[in-house]
């Protein structure tokens, strides 16, 4: 199951509500993103991160490194 390795956001439980008022259920799933960050302590590492975090500036992209030939 996908969850921010931030901020801890996973998928919520609710209710899809037609127009007639039925109600079903349904997930309500973040957008996560696996993107490389570039931690504190200099390291760069693979992370499941949400659009709100990345966004929000609570992670650093790791900027792309030319591979040498």
């Amino acid at each position: 199951m996908a969850v921010c390795e931030v901020c801890g956001k996973k998928v919520m439980h609710g209710r899809k509500v037609t127009f007639s008022a039925k109600r079903n259920p349904r997930l309500f799933k973040p957008n996560i993103q696996k993107i490389r960050v570039k931690l504190s302590d200099g390291s760069i590492r693979r992370l499941y991160v949400c659009t709100k975090c990345i966004k929000a500036g609570k992670v650093f992209k790791a900027a792309k490194t030319p591979k040498e030939s």
